[in-house]
């Protein structure tokens, strides 16, 4: 759990995730490690209710796709909003780094580098169900938003041209 490895070098750690199972995980292991500076909240990027100050990083990994690109947008901005000037959001995501006329050569190499064995990574199958079912996008949509909902690209690389990490600032204003 990554709220767990960072909670020794933070005040204060603040663990959002939809899934009641996860919320719960979450939970028992703070418990089990003695952390008291977790505080875990079931809710999803368009429904918690920050009512703290603002803070200092967001780290979000392999739910952004979840949502359509129209409201990745709402999330990213309300991201923003929880963040200082100058704050750091760190994102990690299945973001397509190919223009559109690459899709079918790009999806063909990153089915090509699946796992074989579902207890060791994902199949292609399981990639194959994602395009299908869930919000994948490509890197230049997703710069563009993260531009105009007030972040500026730091540094950004793609893994097998399908799965991005970003790091972006806050602007000031």
């Amino acid at each position: 759990m990554f709220a767990a490895a960072v909670a020794q070098c933070c005040k204060a750690v603040i663990a959002v995730d939809i899934s009641p199972a996860m919320t719960s995980a979450a939970r028992i292991r703070a418990d089990q490690l003695g952390i008291e500076n977790i505080t875990v909240v079931e809710a999803g990027f368009l429904s918690y209710d920050h009512r703290a100050d603002a803070v200092d990083v967001v780290f979000t990994r392999n739910a952004l796709h979840q949502l359509p690109d129209l409201w990745k947008a709402v999330a990213l901005e309300r991201i923003s909003g929880l963040l200082r000037p100058g704050g750091v959001l760190y994102l990690r995501d299945l973001v397509l780094d190919c223009e559109p006329a690459e899709i079918e050569t790009q999806v063909e190499a990153w089915l090509a580098g699946a796992a074989g064995d579902p207890s060791v990574g994902f199949t292609a199958r399981e990639l194959e169900t994602h395009l299908r079912t869930e919000f994948s996008t490509y890197s230049w949509l997703l710069d563009a938003m993260l531009a105009h909902t007030g972040f500026e690209v730091l540094d950004r690389s793609f893994r097998r041209g399908a799965y991005g990490t970003y790091a972006c600032r806050r602007n000031a204003t």
